[in-house]
């Protein structure tokens, strides 16, 4: 089953943003997602959010994207650089 992309407005200018080469690293991972959202694999860090069932956390070095699974569509809901070990509280 293939998975539809939608990128929020926050996250999009958060890629507008971004460093070409950054952007490249974060779609190559986005299209893995399209095969399946919740596993994680080799190079992608996948981790459930504490208290939700349908968001999701990609690691791509220090970069965050978070995305919720509504059915066959893949919510980008923002993508973030972690500074510190208090950015998730």
């Amino acid at each position: 089953m293939a998975f539809t992309l939608q990128l929020s407005h926050t996250a999009q200018k958060a890629l507008d943003k971004l460093p070409l080469s950054a952007v490249k690293k974060i779609y190559v991972h986005l299209e893995e997602l399209k095969t399946d959202p919740r596993r994680p694999r080799p190079r992608a860090d996948i981790v459930p959010v504490a208290g939700s069932e349908t968001l999701y956390r990609l690691r791509v070095g220090k970069l965050r994207v978070e995305y919720e699974v509504e059915g066959d569509v893949l919510k980008i809901a923002k993508i973030f650089q972690k500074k510190r070990k208090s950015d998730y509280r």
